[in-house]
């Protein structure tokens, strides 16, 4: 995308205010930057797309193509509120991210943030699997997964390597950790362009949290 939106402050509508995560801005960048004649077609999927400030909203605002999945009613019907607020459509509807409701080469971009790490890793080679079958050719693909740095590592039930069984908002939830590199196993079929932990800590979880970030492009 052309520098000057990075310089424009995302406009001046009722969006102009609100904080998104830094995940998606580092993706957006980090592809501007390492690819500017980048002519990627502007569709975007997000998968785990619910919450209270979803990051479509700001790919919306820049111009993208906006759908996204979410398998739970809570976090679609944040994004429902969200949509009303800014009066804008970002297409969420419920889905489950290893069984993507969308025909091949579907979409340009394809970005999954603080979500798959909620699946088994037999779960989630399913979802990688799904991720790329809808991205374009050259297409680019932004997914984070826990680090086995993460302080959560090893809280509750281990139910299989690298996978423990806890509490998250008071409900039962899967958690999948991951050593240095490998998660490369997932992108075996894409080229990756960008591989960095980040270490966050967080205030609304009381915890240090540490993620393993990356950005491939498909072949």
């Amino acid at each position: 995308m052309p520098p000057d939106v990075w310089n424009s402050g995302i406009g001046s509508d009722m969006m102009k205010n609100i904080i998104f995560n830094p995940n998606v801005y580092r993706f957006l960048y980090s592809v501007d930057r390492l690819f500017p004649d980048n002519q990627v077609e502007k569709s975007v999927l997000d998968c785990g797309a619910g919450g209270k400030i979803p990051p479509l909203g700001l790919l919306h605002k820049l111009g993208f193509d906006t759908c996204g999945i979410d398998i739970l009613d809570e976090q679609i019907e944040m994004v429902r509120r969200f949509e009303e607020e800014h009066d804008v459509d970002l297409n969420i509807q419920k889905a489950d991210m290893t069984e993507i409701p969308f025909d091949d080469e579907s979409f340009g971009y394809v970005y999954s943030q603080n979500s798959i790490f909620h699946l088994t890793k037999y779960d989630t080679a399913k979802a990688m699997h799904e991720m790329k079958r809808v991205l374009r050719p050259q297409g680019f693909l932004y997914v984070n997964f826990l680090s086995v740095k993460d302080e959560g590592y090893g809280e509750g039930e281990e139910v299989g390597p690298g996978e423990w069984r806890a509490l998250e908002h008071g409900e039962s939830t899967v958690h999948s950790y991951y050593g240095d590199g490998e998660p490369d196993q997932y992108f075996a079929d894409t080229r990756i362009i960008l591989r960095e932990k980040r270490i966050l800590d967080s205030r609304n979880h009381n915890r240090k949290m540490v993620y393993i970030e990356y950005i491939a492009r498909k072949a």
